[in-house]
């Protein structure tokens, strides 16, 4: 992008820049980069207006690297209900753990990330675009990031009929060697940091991407790029990013909510289609039509003869990842009260009802448990 037009974009950002609260209201300053990466981190997947309580509430209770690092997953999983892809808690966790006993390791007197790419990008569940985010908004460092934001504007700006995640070769590059799709946007997004004040235009595109340059319906009489971008040139916007196949699917199943005779629920934290490593319901995969009654899967979470009652609750819609969840709900009372020995390979412990909204830390569990009780 020239000079004149990224010029255009930093002016366009300082009228438009939207109030957020893991953004200065100076934007030129320097950022925490502890607060950048939990920002980042809870932006992927997920959009900017759930982000906003989310960050409020995490920053309130774990204001710094120091006491998440003090933390404990199901505590850290209980602040991220409700954003999904709990992978991103969990490798938060064990960043924060990693930075500080480095950090102490080094005699280090405040903890802090990293401040070059390699350090950071070797940490868990930070890959390329967030260790760019965290060196160009928090460091001021001259530092590429890609996100989506940034992959539909280069695509439409530079008529790239390809994605970054495509196998083919993208061309040859300035030294005539092919170049891999995914080469080709990070080159464009290292022209744009490789210049003054690359932090504001990283943002600044992210911003636009968000607001202006959307997937659908792109107001491209507002965007600041309009006098050089190819597609709007060519009235070819909506060809632009390519459509990607979708990876969606469908899973159907059924989520037990097995309650003791003196009222505990059973949760699981390994041998589960979704969520392992937490605290869930048991659930397993079934067709459509599945036989009504007792699944022969739900015997293995505790033994038919002891069954007070069964209940089909209804079902509910979710989504996990790339998953497109339809999940039905038992209700199962049992004559037996919690201490049962459940299968080891599922990880079981017994719940009270009343801690059930504190132990079950995702959605998934609470839908179930909301049917059953309603």
């Amino acid at each position: 992008m020239e000079s004149n037009i990224l010029k255009r974009l930093r002016e366009w950002f300082k009228k438009n820049a939207a109030t957020l609260p893991w953004r200065p209201a100076d934007l030129d300053a320097p950022r925490d980069p502890y607060a950048v990466w939990i920002s980042e981190t809870m932006l992927q997947q997920t959009q900017v207006a759930t982000v906003r309580d989310y960050f409020v509430k995490w920053m309130k209770r774990f204001p710094d690297i120091e006491t998440l690092a003090k933390a404990n997953e199901e505590e850290v999983f209980r602040y991220w209900q409700g954003l999904g892809y709990y992978s991103r808690a969990r490798n938060i966790l064990k960043t924060a753990k990693i930075v500080c006993e480095s950090c102490s390791q080094a005699h280090i007197a405040r903890c802090e990330m990293p401040r070059t790419r390699k350090e950071l990008e070797a940490l868990p569940g930070i890959g390329a675009y967030t260790a760019g985010a965290i060196l160009s908004l928090a460091y001021h460092q001259k530092e590429a990031i890609l996100d989506g934001n940034l992959v539909r504007i280069f695509a439409r700006f530079y008529a790239l009929d390809f994605l970054p995640t495509d196998k083919a070769s993208a061309g040859k590059n300035e030294t005539g060697k092919n170049e891999s799709c995914a080469e080709a946007y990070w080159k464009y997004a290292r022209k744009v940091a490789d210049t003054p004040k690359a932090y504001m235009h990283n943002e600044a595109l992210m911003e636009l991407g968000r607001t202006v340059c959307k997937s659908k319906n792109p107001e491209c009489a507002n965007c600041p790029l309009n006098g050089g971008c190819r597609a709007l040139a060519e009235g070819r916007t909506g060809e632009f990013p390519p459509k990607r196949k979708s990876a969606q699917r469908e899973w159907r199943g059924t989520a037990l909510v097995v309650e003791s005779a003196d009222g505990k629920l059973l949760a699981v934290s390994a041998g589960q289609p979704f969520l392992a490593g937490q605290a869930t319901l048991p659930h397993f995969e079934h067709s459509r039509n599945a036989t009504a009654g007792i699944p022969a899967e739900a015997e293995a979470y505790f033994n038919a003869d002891n069954i007070a009652s069964i209940r089909e609750c209804g079902s509910f819609r979710h989504g996990i990842t790339v998953h497109k969840i339809e999940c039905k709900v038992l209700h199962v009372k049992l004559t037996t009260k919690a201490g049962k020995k459940i299968d080891p390979r599922f990880n079981a412990t017994w719940v009270k009802k009343e801690a059930a909204a504190k132990k079950f830390a995702n959605s998934f569990s609470l839908k179930a448990i909301k049917l059953a009780f309603r």
